[in-house]
């Protein structure tokens, strides 16, 4: 067990230390650069299709925040239009005035509530396309990477048999020590 364990140790990081350029060799030991991530920017460049889809998503994303901003400022001013209006009504002393006004601000912003949930529904119903778009592009980015990834694993495991030899050099010195622990 311990043996297992010391070979994938080993082999996480000679593969963590890696610096090939090839994309099936691309790893590196410094952290700063997601491995996947630059797998995907080397399979972009190999594969136009994939630049072509995500220059379609980020069209798609600026177009639904244009599109988006617009309703959601119009709506922004319409709450804080009922909002400073109920804000006034405190204002009112004569409390009979005061229950009048309030009745009619809540009829009002009913009846925009009813009249805007079409808008609202359609918007939120944008933002969860978006995030489902999103989510399958980033499905596909990692099912690509991971064929790059396994393709790696394949060509280069490395020899576990120099392991091995350090491993028996380890056994080796254990034992002497051992033994000069009982010769004391």
């Amino acid at each position: 067990m311990k043996k297992t364990f010391l070979l994938f140790a080993a082999c996480i990081l000679t593969v963590a230390c890696s610096s090939r350029i090839n994309p099936e060799n691309r790893v590196r030991s410094s952290g700063e650069e997601n491995v996947l991530h630059a797998l995907y920017q080397e399979l972009k460049e190999q594969r136009p299709e994939l630049g072509a889809l995500e220059k379609e998503v980020q069209d798609i994303d600026r177009a639904k925040n244009e599109s988006l901003q617009e309703y959601y400022q119009y709506d922004e001013k319409n709450q804080h239009g009922y909002s400073m209006a109920k804000e006034r009504v405190g204002m009112i002393e004569d409390s009979l005035l005061r229950n009048s006004i309030e009745l009619i601000i809540n009829k009002s912003q009913y009846a925009y509530e009813q009249e805007n949930a079409a808008m609202s529904l359609a918007a939120a119903t944008l933002e969860n396309r978006s995030q489902s778009l999103h989510d399958h592009q980033e499905a596909l980015k990692i099912i690509l990477t991971l064929n790059l990834l396994e393709k790696y694993q394949k060509k280069q495991l490395p020899n576990p048999a120099s392991y091995e030899k350090i491993m028996n050099r380890y056994n080796s010195t254990i034992h002497k020590v051992d033994s000069l622990l009982l010769a004391k």
